[in-house]
């Protein structure tokens, strides 16, 4: 049997080669997307409506796999179809707004822009210490941490700021990383400012239509938008568009130059990542300033109600389009950040099940504050190479890691970030126990240039010694709420701390 003609096995079962090893578990997982297609025909309640979507999803796949013509722009549309009508259907079927919805708001965080200043330092002296520490592989392996810390704080505006949820950031991350790739082949600085705007218009286009979306309803269409990216829009190839050419990842990949300034290039692994680490720490300072200006109470009013919000004389539409360009625009900055550091990128990194553990842990973190850009990144990659590093065998598990977070939510619903900034403030208060941490990681981290100690110890002693330090602080705090300091002068003799307004609430209740 020559080459040309099919097995007896595939003549009877003609649709068994696109089962086998077409198949992996992610494709398997946007199977969720047609069933979701299927319940929204049937608005979430009608059992013989869902049936009567599931056989129009099922009929529509059979047509396009069988009549779709023979063109090379359209396969991809026939693994889209289910994603593309699903999005048409929430926005043409009607349905009203989510019931039961959760009404005990959580007051966002509002930062001090000392502090942030402070935290933006930490970031950059973070990057630079990794830097001087790690060989050029593991700086590959753990730069992107700030690249996607990016992607997470783009989620802090949109969903910690104005409650409005979106599962296709890291499709806009993709589209600013095609941006720069085609556009600043040289690393041509303003390539930066056309990729933040042109992820930013796309993130304001999914917002228009989306405009009478809510809750999972909204979380349906941005998911349905991303699958639609990912898996026709991003597998296209260059085409034309009143005579210019446009080029996505050409079904292949796209070569990411580092940024070129006034002729010094940063093109090495450890110059990159100090780079996002820099373009991290300004994100977290304009997003800070963002929160405490009056545009960002205005967000903060959007999430607590839309209908007062537009009664007030708010427009929803300015505002959501706004806020989800933003949004878009940072997250397009975090892709670029991303393909500079990888020097390559393909459309399988910025797919939507891709995306889906970088928000898990953004919402993990605690989507209102502004430090959480820097615990996704790192979060998301820290303990995987470190796990992976120390034990090679629990590669499977680590994959686990992200979703067993997840289930522990419960215990911290506010996030991670602000516990931690709680935990950790007597140590930054205590100048003593501070200097006392300075002085001893620059010890540890001279050893560590110097080749005398290894990254473990750097790293387990920087741990226990901080440890130690914010366990000496909490018990000097404790003394002084003992010294018979008069409480008019809490905050004046002493700092003033977060359990002392709830020292005083008790004082005058029982008064």
């Amino acid at each position: 049997m020559g080459p040309g003609h099919p097995a007896r096995g595939a003549r009877r079962h003609p649709h068994r080669a696109d089962r086998g090893p077409g198949r992996s578990p992610a494709q398997l997982s946007l199977l969720i997307v047609s069933a979701y297609t299927a319940a929204i025909f049937g608005r979430l309640r009608s059992l013989p409506l869902t049936f009567l979507g599931a056989i129009v999803v099922g009929c529509l796949e059979s047509y396009l796999t069988g009549y779709l013509p023979q063109n090379q722009y359209l396969p991809g549309l026939r693994l889209a179809a289910p994603a593309l009508l699903l999005f048409l259907a929430l926005l043409l079927f009607p349905h009203g707004r989510l019931r039961g919805r959760d009404r005990k708001l959580r007051p966002v965080p509002a930062p001090t822009m000392r502090g942030t200043f402070v935290f933006a330092g930490a970031i950059v002296f973070f990057a630079v210490v990794l830097a001087t520490v790690l060989d050029e592989v593991d700086v590959i392996s753990y730069g992107p941490m700030f690249a996607l810390g990016m992607v997470a704080l783009s989620f802090v505006p949109l969903s910690g700021f104005a409650g409005q949820i979106s599962l296709c950031q890291l499709s806009m991350a993709g589209i600013g990383a095609v941006v720069w790739g085609q556009l600043a082949p040289d690393g041509q600085p303003w390539a930066l400012v056309a990729a933040f705007a042109v992820s930013a218009l796309a993130g304001a286009l999914i917002a228009v239509p989306a405009l009478r979306l809510s809750g999972v309803y909204l979380a349906l269409a941005t998911a349905a938008f991303a699958v639609v990216l990912d898996r026709w829009i991003f597998t296209l190839p260059s085409f034309e568009v009143f005579g210019v050419d446009v080029s996505v990842f050409n079904q292949g990949s796209v070569e990411m130059a580092g940024p070129d300034f006034f002729g010094f290039r940063l093109d090495e692994p450890a110059e990159l990542m100090v780079f996002a680490a820099v373009c991290l720490a300004l994100g977290s300072l304009g997003v800070a300033a963002l929160r405490l200006s009056r545009f960002g109470r205005r967000l903060i009013a959007l999430r607590d109600s839309e209908a007062a919000y537009a009664t007030l004389g708010g427009s929803l539409l300015v505002a959501r389009a706004l806020v989800f360009a933003l949004s878009a625009g940072i997250a397009g900055l975090g892709g670029v950040l991303y393909g500079m550091q990888l020097q390559s990128v393909t459309a399988e990194q910025f797919t939507f099940v891709a995306g889906l553990p970088v928000f898990l842990i953004a919402v993990i973190g605690g989507l209102g504050a502004v430090g959480n850009g820097l615990f996704t990144g790192t979060a998301y990659l820290g303990p995987v190479h470190l796990l992976n590093a120390v034990a090679p065998w629990s590669h499977n598990i680590v994959q686990l890691l992200p979703a067993l977070a997840g289930l522990g939510f419960a215990r911290h619903p506010e996030g991670i970030v602000p516990g931690m900034r709680h935990g950790w403030e007597p140590l930054a208060r205590d100048r003593a126990a501070l200097s006392a941490l300075l002085g001893g990681f620059a010890v540890l981290w001279s050893l560590r240039i110097g080749d005398v100690v290894g990254n473990a110890v750097l790293l387990l002693g920087t741990v226990v010694l901080a440890l130690a330090l914010r366990a000496w602080a909490r018990s000097r705090e404790a003394a002084d709420v003992g010294s018979g300091i008069p409480v008019e002068w809490w905050g004046v003799r002493r700092p003033w701390r977060a359990e002392d307004e709830e020292v005083l609430a008790r004082g005058i209740t029982r008064g």
